[in-house]
């Protein structure tokens, strides 16, 4: 369990540590993307907040399940659960920071570029998501005469 904490807060720190350096490296209107696990649920956060949100999150979590494994309610659980999931979820959040703080240093530029290949792919440039968010495959199928 010892081990479990030593490594959780080796995390937090290092979650902490990514937030200073992102303060420095980026810049002032940079914004940091926080989602709940996908693209679609994906919201921009000024840079202060971005870089409050990450580390504040891991503490959470850091706090919540260290709580949760000493107490009575993981009397039942195998010692390995208890020993490992506090770490991992914690070691989840710290990869999905940095990855967080790259995209936010590229100043989203990947996705643009998406966006971009997807018009070009579509063979509408420049009007993306006029119909129907540039499902390519639908305008082709409609397009086609139907013999009955």
């Amino acid at each position: 369990m010892v081990a479990s904490l030593i490594v959780g807060g080796v995390f937090v720190l290092a979650m902490v540590i990514a937030s200073v350096r992102g303060a420095v490296v980026l810049p002032a209107d940079a914004r940091i993307p926080v989602h709940a696990g996908s693209v679609e649920r994906c919201y921009l956060a000024p840079k202060r907040a971005g870089l409050v949100i990450w580390p504040g999150t891991g503490a959470l979590a850091f706090g919540l399940l260290g709580g949760v494994a000493a107490s009575s309610l993981a009397a039942d659980w195998t010692a390995s659960v208890r020993t490992v999931l506090m770490p991992a979820v914690v070691g989840v959040l710290l990869a999905f920071q940095v990855g967080a703080l790259a995209i936010a240093r590229r100043g989203m530029a990947a996705g643009r570029e998406m966006d971009t290949r997807r018009e070009v792919d579509s063979g509408h440039a420049g009007d993306a998501g006029a119909e129907g968010a540039g499902h390519a495959g639908e305008r082709e199928r409609d397009g086609r005469p139907r013999s009955g």
